[in-house]
């Protein structure tokens, strides 16, 4: 079944603009989910964390208070704002961004996910159940706001990624653990999710995307749309397509396309050029050959060739936050309050980088691969 991406032009985070690129690309979408009349919505947007109001790394609050004025206009009967940030609570992220008090006089209720436990998966699942928090079960319709920016670990973050905080703090620790380098299963997982929560109300923030070190750390980049759909995965191939990481190069996708999951789109609306992110440094190298070797192998090919965590001493203010959401303990403060990294038991999960408050973690390349990357770029011209 082919899934329509709709796109408005958005030139900032003003309250017309947005409020005008969201009545262009809504109303279609709750037309195909039946509706939000006297229904119970779930609203799920990206709170990694915010540093500032306007944090890129987050999606915009213009946003979130504009999706949620239109599905109370629409006839929403209760919308109840729900995430697990990485670092902060709820409250204390919508404190910062400034809406705490807009969000209440709406009539929005927002908190941290609580109800973690086991639920079994969908037939479809590759895993058979998953701890999670269970609060999307009491809801009509899940709202999946998510921001356009990239990843280390899964090269963009889009609508599917973001389903990721349904999995509580300790369970994201232990899924960077048990998946190590093998980011296929780690793409695995997002689908499951997406196939168990099937979010209805997907929305893309690329007014102002992230590209670089993402998901926390990378720059801004201005792209000036907003896009939905009533599927997320969709939604998610469409708007990599124009941030230049096609199917084929988008591990998510090619797990997607290879378990039978349909993904095809037709876009709509204004449909923004295709401008690429400047992705991070691919960490999938040793995936992507197919090799089967013994771990120990393994793991000095990976300390050859694959991108590694690197500390920025300018930017680091010692807080630890590294060394406490590094799944294998791999990470240690040194006695000047600054990372240690053991790259022979690093997984390259990236989390240090990702929870970074001052994106003073980046990823770099071995030398290894930087030469190889260089050679193959003279022989291709």
């Amino acid at each position: 079944m082919t899934r329509t991406v709709h796109y408005a032009a958005a030139k900032d985070y003003s309250g017309p603009e947005v409020r005008r690129a969201l009545a262009e690309i809504l109303p279609p979408v709750l037309a195909a989910c039946g509706g939000v009349k006297g229904k119970r919505i779930l609203l799920k947007p990206n709170l990694l964390f915010c540093r500032r109001p306007d944090d890129p790394a987050t999606v915009h609050p213009a946003v979130i208070t504009a999706v949620a004025a239109a599905l109370r206009e629409a006839g929403a009967g209760e919308i109840v704002l729900l995430e697990n940030p990485g670092t902060q609570t709820v409250r204390a992220v919508v404190d910062r961004m400034g809406i705490a008090e807009t969000l209440s006089a709406s009539g929005v209720f927002f908190d941290d996910f609580a109800d973690y436990r086991e639920r079994p998966l969908p037939d479809a699942c590759v895993f058979r159940s998953l701890k999670i928090a269970r609060e999307f079960e009491k809801f009509d319709l899940v709202a999946d706001l998510a921001k356009a920016k990239t990843h280390a670990m899964m090269t963009l973050t889009l609508a599917v990624k973001n389903l990721f905080g349904l999995v509580d703090s300790a369970g994201r620790i232990g899924w960077h653990l048990a998946v190590g380098s093998d980011f296929e299963r780690f793409a695995d997982l997002l689908l499951d999710l997406y196939l168990t929560v099937r979010p209805r109300i997907c929305i893309v923030d690329g007014i102002i995307g992230m590209e670089g070190n993402g998901p926390g750390s990378g720059t801004p980049v201005e792209r000036n749309f907003l896009a939905a759909s009533d599927d997320a995965l969709a939604l998610d191939a469409s708007v990599a397509e124009k941030l230049g990481v096609p199917a084929g190069k988008f591990l998510l996708l090619r797990r997607a396309a290879r378990r039978g999951l349909e993904f095809a789109f037709e876009d709509s609306g204004a449909v923004p050029p295709v401008r690429p992110f400047r992705l991070p440094d691919p960490p999938g190298i040793l995936n992507a050959w197919g090799v089967i070797l013994p771990p120990f192998f393994k793991t000095q090919l990976r300390n050859l060739v694959g991108s590694r965590p690197v500390l920025r001493k300018e930017l680091c203010i010692g807080c630890g936050r590294c060394a406490e959401v590094c799944p294998p303990r791999s990470l240690k403060m040194g006695r000047e309050k600054r990372p240690l990294f053991d790259l022979n038991h690093c997984i390259r999960c990236y989390c240090c980088q990702e929870h970074c408050p001052k994106g003073a973690i980046v990823t770099r390349p071995q030398l290894l691969t930087a030469f190889l990357s260089r050679m193959i770029k003279l022989v291709r011209r």
